[in-house]
């Protein structure tokens, strides 16, 4: 019993951590994958922050700086040849166009610096464009992260859960193994009051088996006394004939035959009763069934002068001699089955009546009312019913059929309960 509980416990706990294994390996590579992304982007994040400080702070600033400190020495540069130029332009010629080769110098100059101005705008445009674009990404990507680490709260609290369920369940094989044990202790209890009641059943039964045995012997001592007494009567009697033949030999011949008459009435009569004594003496030492023979026959049976022992075996067995007459008149009458009638019993404890017939059933009627009422139709026979017998309680009924068979019914529930065959 050891070894199951453990084995038990050990096949438990295997198979949550199998589910546990189950459930969370799936969610192992979400949660290293959502940490390697935040990193990931952590790192990227970092690299284009500097990356836009580098450009925003150092280069386009001080590229900016510069064009603009070109361009105000370019301008003060031609505001000086403008204005010398108005002041030379009145002098000789040759200033003047040396003027007018240094102004245009300049002003190309002045279109290459704006130039440059315009491009350095538009790369400023397009790493603006460029920094929004990766905000988006980083947003996104942060949303991402979101998700994951609501995914991975929501692992933590199922993970949580399963925890707490295994510790329910540790809790309630705790408390199973306390209720094996108490169950175990209940059924050896048990076990103890069984064997107790077996050893009184058995003593019971000896108990009874005794009580049989000795009243079998009472009965058998009551049927030797019963037997002694009809030999006695018998001896008694054949010796009163013979003491009256012969004083009928001795008498003169008028009066032999009378004598011979009465003679004869009497052995006729003694032949009779020495038959019936030894029919009753047979019956008697029969079975039970030939007992209780004997007492219909004895209690039926019409009383006269030589019916001293019958009287005497009904007072034995507990009943007494009655005159009974024929039956003239039909009590009750009824169609019981659709063809022939084989079987009829009555019931030992109620008036219920069995029959059984060709067509296969066995019908119970209540017989207790001014006409049979149907009480029950018991089925399930494959020939027809040549015999129907109650036990001693009532509550079974058994059938026999013409296919060697025999049926066992409840009269309860009208159900079969044994049905077997034997070969022919």
């Amino acid at each position: 019993m050891a070894n199951d509980d453990q084995e038990w416990r050990l096949s438990l706990m295997r198979r949550l951590g199998e589910r546990d294994r189950r459930e969370v390996t799936p969610f192992k590579e979400i949660i290293l994958q959502s940490l390697s992304f935040k990193k990931f982007f952590k790192n990227i994040y970092g690299e284009i922050i500097e990356y836009i400080k580098y450009f925003a702070d150092n280069r386009l600033l001080d590229n900016v700086t510069q064009l603009k400190a070109d361009n105000l020495k370019i301008s003060v540069e031609n505001e000086q040849l403008r204005a010398a130029f108005a002041t030379g332009g009145k002098g000789n010629g040759k200033d003047s166009n040396a003027a007018q080769i240094a102004i245009a110098a300049l002003e190309k100059k002045l279109l290459a610096q704006q130039e440059e101005l315009t491009d350095l705008h538009k790369r400023k445009g397009e790493n603006s464009q460029m920094i929004v674009d990766l905000n988006l990404k980083v947003e996104k990507q942060q949303l991402i992260i979101k998700e994951k680490e609501s995914c991975l709260a929501e692992q933590k609290t199922a993970n949580n859960i399963l925890k707490a369920e295994v510790q329910m369940l540790k809790s309630s094989l705790e408390e199973l193994k306390k209720l094996n044990n108490t169950l175990l202790d209940e059924h050896t209890a048990l076990q103890l009051a069984f064997s107790a009641l077996e050893d009184k059943l058995r003593g019971v039964q000896e108990e009874n088996r005794c009580l049989l045995e000795r009243l079998m012997r009472y009965k058998s001592k009551d049927a030797d006394k019963l037997n002694e007494e009809n030999e006695s009567f018998l001896r008694k009697r054949s010796d009163k004939l013979k003491r009256d033949l012969e004083d009928a030999v001795r008498e003169p011949n008028s009066t032999l035959p009378r004598l011979t008459r009465n003679s004869s009435s009497h052995s006729h009569h003694a032949l009779g009763d020495s038959d019936s004594n030894d029919n009753d003496n047979d019956r008697y030492s029969s079975d039970t069934g030939g007992i209780d023979h004997c007492i219909e026959a004895g209690c039926g049976a019409e009383l006269d002068m030589f019916s001293s022992p019958n009287s005497r075996l009904c007072d034995v067995l507990g009943h007494s001699t009655t005159k009974a007459d024929n039956p003239s008149t039909i009590f009750m009458k009824f169609d019981a089955h659709e063809n022939e009638s084989h079987a009829v019993r009555w019931s030992p404890i109620e008036r219920v009546l069995a029959t059984g017939g060709a067509d296969r059933k066995v019908k119970l009627w209540d017989v207790g009312k001014a006409s049979p009422e149907p009480r029950a139709v018991l089925s399930g026979s494959s020939a027809g019913i040549n015999s129907v017998d109650f036990d001693s309680t009532g509550s079974y009924i058994i059938g026999t059929s013409n296919d060697y068979g025999a049926r066992v019914w409840t009269v309860g529930d009208n159900r079969l309960r044994v049905s077997g065959k034997s070969e022919k």
